[in-house]
């Protein structure tokens, strides 16, 4: 292209080099001819340059072919010249314009030089509005005092005025519903019906001639003739008029027909012209539309992109879009684009929301029909609606948007002029809406996947959220908090059956109005609630008032006003365990989807009320336990400590004897045989007393029921206290005892579980050595300090912790010995091997479950016969907070 500019410059030939398009279109008024290569001739945008006089299209492929938008006359493709001179020299051959054939003598120069300037003053005007003018303006030209100009395009009357006085006001509307008469009675008509020159000498004397009431008669002498177009599909007629009777003859008509070949001529460019700019910017519309239809996917943003792509290429007073809502039965408005409001408007804040009923207005009666609705002149409409926002509008468009039979909404297009639209508006906005139901429908479906997979993706997170709290109260309030948020509601609730009572309460609210429904109870069917709770089936309420399930007084109690409710059933392993609702939805009403929607959440819902119920049973279940376990752990005590009470009470009635003796004695001596015999006698008195004292004590501390609390404790002590209590005098005169304590450090514990433990021990040995007979009875008790061999080791050379010291503690028996059928049960709870009324059966398992909670562990050997072992284990265990 750099080359070509060159040598046309050289040539002598003014250019100019445009790289980008758009700086090229300031200069459109003043090419002559554009050059422009194929891959800008592709864009659509260079429909815009079709206005040039002359385009030559440089390619270099000889098969390519111009795109719709360039196809015109004066529009050229052309090979890529091997030098730009061949290209050059045949340059005026695509800017010489045909010489017409006037069909006159050439030796007439006064009539060529007339037909050569009705040429120059024609050629050129593209604009057929002006071109029409222009051509009533050449009657003084052609020895007229008046012309007339009547033109159609297919059946349509697109053009007509006259220049005669009485018809010259006949202009826009008025003067096309005149030329229908015209074409209907009068001169114009039968012209072209015959497709002949008719010549009438006198207008007031020829039936041809329309007369009527409104218009001046007066004489005239007139020549109408057929204006024949051959590329386009529109004809005419042009009149020329004087007001001498008899003034035109046959001898006129050749300059007359030779004038109407240059004004058909110039019609037939200007309209050809004006089809292909319209048919351009279609195209360039079309494409523009088809872009945004596949490009863009979001509904809103496609549809107000397509409104502004159709205001920008027709430039009307506003172009909108309205879908119907099949919901609401209302065609409402989606996206505009417009000018501004007219001064003599009052401005709005801000567009009020449109909406139309089927039949109502002319959108209403386009959406209803499913057919084109042109309205050129609204006043003579009557089913367009009047209003303060619509005043200014003259004409109005309508196009069904519809996707085969089925209507899904209305292109609407408005003007301040009156006969705005023709046949061409119709056809491109009819492949408009074609291809935007295709895109509407589209951008719904992306739409609906999209909400689609917000709302798996949001049922996800919320059955994530629910589940992850075992907490019911939390739960609830989980459930209701996320319902409100996904489905778009004002309020939320969950209420709960209550088999026992018959009952559903309000278990968890959220929303408006959420503190007065919590905890509140109704019969079991009762309220929407009651009813979906009782039946298992979800309903849908778009009148809560006009249903009678509904309960109207939690409204007044609560001040919030029901509109529509939504209520689906929790269920879970088939049975039916309340109702989730939701009221008022925030936009549009309640439909299947909602339902649906509802429905899967509740499924999560119901599984995680259920385990939130099944773990807080579980929790009383185990807290009963737990202190029914305290409790018979206090049984086991009180029953320990009636069996050493029956001990204690002979130990401590040998002291209590000792010391009466004595002191009745001492007071029934009146002399002592000795202060020394006196000395030894009250120190036997005061240790007995300490003695009984130790014993009644230990008793008590053993018996007393305290919170259980862990501190550093002697363990070998702990030993000596609990024989203090089992191994009394009377037990020792049948049993030999046997204590090697070793060294051991302070260990954390709790001193009277602990005690608990050795004491039952100690009693069961005891016990089990009663039947002794012939044999021995020794019982046995032992300490030590071992290591704890269960500690991992560690490679390399990082300095290994030292090893916990295990403290152990062996409690033997030579009595009858553990049956081996019996040993792996002697821990479970109420087994024993006693008579009845000798023992419990708790005894054992309480300590393993003591020292369980130490980290200790307990167990036993035995030989039947011999006697038995119960090994205890314990280390060494550091308070909190220390290493």
């Amino acid at each position: 292209m750099a080359a070509l500019n060159e040598a046309l410059k050289t040539a002598g030939y003014p250019t100019r080099l445009f790289h980008n398009p758009d700086e090229a279109l300031l200069y459109l008024s003043r090419i002559d001819v554009l050059f422009m290569t194929d891959k800008v001739a592709e864009q659509p945008k260079s429909s815009k340059f079709i206005k040039a006089p002359t385009i030559i299209v440089l390619t270099e492929n000889n098969a390519d072919t111009l795109p719709p938008w360039l196809e015109a006359r004066h529009v050229f493709l052309v090979p890529y010249p091997e030098q730009p001179h061949e290209l050059i020299d045949h340059l005026s051959e695509y800017m010489t314009p045909r010489s017409p054939d006037f069909g006159i003598d050439p030796s007439n120069t006064e009539h060529l030089a007339l037909l050569f300037g009705i040429t120059q003053a024609l050629s050129g005007r593209l604009d057929l509005t002006d071109l029409f003018e222009r051509i009533l303006t050449l009657a003084p030209h052609l020895d007229a005092d008046f012309s007339a100009l009547l033109m159609q395009e297919g059946h349509e009357t697109i053009y007509y005025r006259s220049t005669e006085p009485g018809r010259e006001e006949l202009t826009g509307a008025a003067g096309l519903h005149f030329a229908q008469r015209l074409l209907k009675d009068g001169l114009e008509g039968w012209v072209l019906r015959h497709n002949q020159v008719a010549i009438l000498s006198n207008t007031t004397k020829d039936t041809r001639w329309f007369h009527a009431s409104y218009l001046p008669e007066q004489e005239h002498s007139v020549v109408a003739l057929p204006v024949a177009l051959e590329r386009v599909e529109a004809s005419g007629v042009y009149l020329v008029g004087h007001k001498q009777p008899g003034h035109f003859s046959d001898n006129d008509i050749p300059l007359l027909q030779a004038a109407v070949t240059q004004i058909s001529l110039a019609i037939e460019n200007a309209m050809l012209f004006k089809n292909q700019s319209m048919r351009s910017v279609q195209l360039s519309l079309i494409n523009e539309v088809s872009q945004a239809a596949t490009s863009i996917l979001n509904l809103d943003v496609m549809l107000h992109t397509v409104v502004q792509a159709i205001w920008r290429s027709f430039n009307f007073y506003s172009v909108s879009i309205h879908l119907y809502n099949p919901a609401t039965k209302l065609v409402e408005l989606q996206a505009k684009a417009g000018s501004d409001r007219p001064s003599f408007m009052t401005p709005l804040p801000e567009d009020p929301p449109v909406t139309h009923k089927l039949r109502q207005g002319l959108i209403g009666w386009c959406a209803a029909t499913n057919k084109t609705i042109l309205a050129n002149d609204v006043a003579q409409d009557p089913r367009f609606i009047y209003d303060d926002n619509h005043r200014e509008i003259r004409s109005e468009l309508c196009v069904p948007i519809k996707l085969g039979v089925k209507t899904i909404g209305v292109l609407d297009l408005q003007s301040i002029q009156l006969d705005a639209f023709d046949k061409n508006h119709v056809s491109a906005l009819d492949t408009l809406a074609d291809q935007l139901a295709i895109a509407i429908e589209n951008a719904r479906l992306y739409d609906e996947i999209n909400q689609h997979i917000r709302e798996l993706k949001s049922l996800y997170d919320i059955g994530q959220a629910i589940t992850s709290s075992l907490d019911l109260k939390t739960t609830l309030k989980l459930v209701t908090d996320h319902t409100t948020r996904l489905m778009g509601v004002a309020a939320a609730s969950v209420a709960l059956r209550d088999d026992k009572t018959h009952e559903v309460w309000f278990a968890a609210a959220s929303g408006e109005g959420s503190k007065t429904v919590l905890g509140l109870r109704m019969p079991l069917g009762k309220g929407l609630a009651g009813w979906v709770a009782d039946r298992g089936e979800a309903v849908i309420v778009p009148d809560a008032y006009a249903d009678s399930r509904f309960a109207a007084e939690v409204d007044r109690d609560s001040g919030f006003t029901t509109k529509s409710i939504l209520c689906v059933p929790l269920k879970t392993k088939g049975r039916t365990i309340g109702a989730i609702e939701v009221m008022n939805k925030e936009h549009g009403t309640f439909n299947k989807e909602d339902q649906a929607l509802l429905q899967s959440l509740a499924i999560s819902a119901a599984t995680a009320i259920e385990n939130a119920q099944l773990y807080e049973e579980q929790a009383n279940t185990i807290q009963r336990l737990a202190e029914t376990q305290n409790q018979l752990v206090q049984s086991a005590k009180l029953a320990a400590v009636g069996e050493l009470a029956a001990g204690a009470a002979h130990e401590i009635n040998n002291p209590l004897t000792t010391i009466i003796n004595l002191t009745n004695l001492l007071l029934d001596t009146s002399t002592p045989t000795g202060k020394q015999e006196w000395r030894e006698d009250l120190e036997m008195i005061h240790a007995e007393a300490r003695r009984t004292r130790d014993i009644v004590r230990n008793l008590l501390n053993f018996a007393r029921a305290d919170t259980p609390k862990g501190q550093l404790v002697d363990f070998n002590q702990l030993i000596d206290e609990a024989l203090l209590l089992v191994y009394t005098k009377s037990v020792s005169r049948k049993i030999e005892l046997q204590k090697q304590l070793a060294p051991l450090p302070k260990i954390f514990l709790d001193t009277n579980q602990m005690k608990q433990v050795i004491v039952n021990l100690l009693n069961n040995a005891v016990q089990a050595m009663q039947e002794n007979e012939d044999r021995p009875a020794i019982l046995t008790v032992t300490t030590s300090l071992v290591s704890d061999d269960s500690q991992p080791t560690h490679g390399g050379n990082k300095k290994e912790p030292p090893p916990r010291p295990i403290v152990r503690c062996e409690i033997s028996d030579t009595g009858h010995g553990i049956q081996p059928e019996h040993l792996d049960k002697i821990f479970d709870p109420f087994f024993t091997t006693k008579e009845v009324g000798q023992g419990t059966g708790l005894g054992l398992s309480i300590s393993y479950g003591i020292v369980q909670k130490h980290g200790g562990d307990i167990s036993v050997t035995s030989t039947p016969g011999k006697g038995t072992t119960f090994i205890l284990t314990l280390s060494g265990v550091a308070p909190p907070g220390e290493g």
